[in-house]
């Protein structure tokens, strides 16, 4: 074969490639990996910058995008042990493959997952190398190392028997067990110089579920390539928000966009070059069917950048899985048996179930939330844990306090109202012979379960029995199907309204604000301004303005949030003991988390220069930093003392 007909053949060959390409212009860069860079408001990098530092922020923000490699498990030791739970937990993950435990039978490796607990669970808080198995107790939690005696439990493939239980755990430890993930790990796509993979592309919020161990669900696809089949493996990244020309965040992609269109290249080319894959997995459904179907798994992940197991569905009622400094804030407020506690914002239930456990499921647990399906929810974990103390009201905490009255449950159930004489219903009447007003923080379950019995007799009876539904119901049945339930639409069940509380009623009050949550992780994307930071801050120095006045003298409320602005920590702090001189910052046990920021003063907020913390005060708070040896969620915990007024 000459030189020219040799060059001839080459040329050919490249020219099929470049069609082969044109044919399917997916956006693919040449490597593929996860790269992400946290995207801010400009304005609440520089003050986030000016309040922490320029490299401590520039860690936090890089720490944001990863997810704790450990997964904190908190045991309902009112139903089973931490013993009984080991056992089972270290049975499921050495099946490897188990429907149950959602990482570790797709994807995971079986050495990737670590049961931690006692004196290993301490070294995983603080290490002093990453592969060490040696802790010096001394230098934890101030124990002295006569008192840190656990054995080591190692993990379940490692050939240790985890059913010995350590001889003795960090009393703050005692029911946590946490499962240790892996990662970052590089991720094979499988694909080769100018053949890229097949891919998914999925909302930025699917991709933060996906990085904490889920898979991707309908929903949460956006664009794809042109010819996904059921089977295919896939690629899978994500379409994060940024400025649209309108200077407005925006994912840039209308969802069912193929990627080889000219719109997907515009829009998405550098967004994916940048390095957004979270892993791979193989598709459930071809490309068509991801964009008909209103639910169910898209895609299965086999590998991803972080592997954390799942546990939905998992040991119900036995585990929760909580994040460390939630659990740390239930045992700070340090509930005792038979006191009354408030949780002013109690969705989704996490802390007010720690709390009633660590009270032994004696006493009293107010749990309050404005929205009704939140209120069933909380309801709902408590019947599935067995505690019988909690009692959840729909209720707006910033109209929780009655200044010169009673709680006032009312239901509102009048004979007139059910257009019917009722004497003739037997299960209405007797539901109408109770008050139709009542006093007191509850209503007792025989008048709600009257009261249910009442409304189902009515519904039966009603027409002779037939119920007429109309087209219009229909219709709006089929779009929640599709589209879930919306604002204000409940799920079913009852929530009973609370009118508010008589000040001075609470022995503990528990405060864990709405706020920006700027601490959640992963998080890839902060679009948080200023004026929003603001407002955050406003909201919730009113809701501590409510909380102050439920607690009696002598009684204790804790304030928290999970977010990394100090104008929702230390300045609210600074707020409440320059407002209320009857409030002292008290000493918290566990102290676990690091100091407080001191300062603020030369700070600009977008508003203004707000105190923060004064020398000494530093101490007596709990900061977690995402970026910090513990490897949390960014998080704030302020106990205060209320003295005698």
């Amino acid at each position: 074969m000459d030189l020219a007909t040799e060059m001839e053949m080459m040329m050919s060959t490249e020219l099929e490639v470049q069609r082969i390409n044109e044919r399917d212009l997916d956006p693919i860069p040449m490597a593929l990996g996860y790269r992400p860079k946290l995207e801010w408001n400009s304005e609440v990098r520089e003050y986030l910058s000016n309040a922490y530092g320029h490299l401590h922020f520039n860690k936090i923000c890089d720490a944001l995008t990863r997810p704790p490699l450990y997964s904190c498990i908190r045991v309902n030791t009112n139903q089973t042990s931490i013993e009984e739970v080991i056992k089972e937990l270290s049975e499921l993950l050495s099946k490897g493959h188990n429907d149950q435990l959602d990482n570790c039978g797709s994807g995971m490796d079986r050495k990737g997952c670590h049961l931690l607990a006692g004196k290993d669970l301490v070294h995983a808080l603080f290490p002093t190398k990453v592969q060490s198995l040696v802790v010096s107790c001394d230098k934890v939690l101030g124990a002295e190392p006569e008192k840190c005696q656990a054995k080591y439990i190692s993990d379940a493939f490692q050939g240790c028997d985890l059913s010995e239980q350590p001889k003795c755990l960090q009393q703050t430890l005692k029911d946590v067990i946490m499962v240790q993930g892996v990662g970052p790990n590089d991720v094979d796509y499988g694909h080769v110089t100018n053949c890229p993979p097949k891919m998914v592309v999925v909302s930025r919020k699917c991709a933060e579920s996906v990085l904490r161990g889920a898979h991707v669900f309908v929903p949460g696809v956006l664009a794809c390539s042109g010819h996904v089949e059921r089977g295919d493996l896939v690629a899978v990244s994500v379409a994060v928000e940024k400025f649209d020309g309108n200077r407005k965040w925006s994912a840039g992609i209308t969802r069912g966009t193929i990627l080889s269109s000219e719109h997907a290249k515009s829009q998405l080319g550098g967004l994916l070059e940048s390095g957004w894959f979270i892993g791979k997995g193989r598709a459930l459904l071809s490309r068509s069917s991801m964009f008909k179907a209103s639910k169910g798994v898209a895609v299965e992940m086999i590998e991803r950048v972080y592997e954390l197991p799942a546990f939905h569905g998992l040991l119900e009622g036995k585990i929760f899985l909580q994040n460390l400094p939630s659990i740390v804030t239930a045992r700070v407020l340090d509930p005792h048996p038979g006191e009354r506690i408030l949780d002013m914002c109690a969705a989704p239930g996490g802390k007010t179930t720690a709390i009633a456990v660590l009270m032994q499921d004696k006493g009293e647990v107010v749990a309050l939330d404005r929205t009704h399906n939140k209120v069933l929810d909380i309801l709902n974990l408590a019947a599935e844990m067995r505690l019988t103390c909690i009692k959840a009201y729909k209720l707006d905490a910033l109209k929780c306090l009655l200044s010169d009255r009673p709680a006032v449950i009312s239901p509102h159930l009048h004979g007139e109202s059910l257009g019917q004489d009722t004497a003739n219903q037997p299960c209405i009447s007797e539901a109408l012979s109770e008050k139709s007003l009542f006093s007191g923080a509850e209503l007792s379950s025989k008048q709600s379960y009257l009261m249910t019995q009442a409304l189902d007799c009515f519904k039966k009876t009603v027409g002779g029995g037939h119920t007429y539904r109309s087209k219009a119901l229909e219709r709006k049945e089929a779009r929640k199907a599709k589209n879930g339930p919306g604002r204000g639409q409940t799920n079913g069940g009852r929530a009973v309204n609370a009118m508010g509380f008589v000040p001075k009623t609470f022995d503990r009050v528990l405060l864990d604000a709405p706020c920006s949550a700027l601490g959640l992780r992963p998080r890839l994307f902060a679009g948080e301004t200023l004026e929003g930071l603001r407002r955050h801050g406003a909201y919730q120095r009113k809701l501590f303005d409510q909380a102050v006045q439920l607690v009696r003298p002598g009684g204790v409320l804790v304030y928290s949030t999970c977010t990394i602005n100090p104008g929702e920590n230390e300045a609210l702090v600074r707020y409440a003991l320059d407002t209320y001189n009857f409030l002292s910052l008290t000493p918290q046990d566990p102290k676990i988390g690091g100091p407080g920021l001191v300062g603020g003063s030369d700070v600009f907020d977008g508003h203004g220069f707000r105190c923060w913390l004064r020398k000494g005060e530093e101490h007596l708070v709990q900061r977690f930093d995402p970026s910090g040896p513990l490897d949390t969620i960014g998080f704030f915990i302020a106990k205060f003392k209320v003295e005698h007024v």
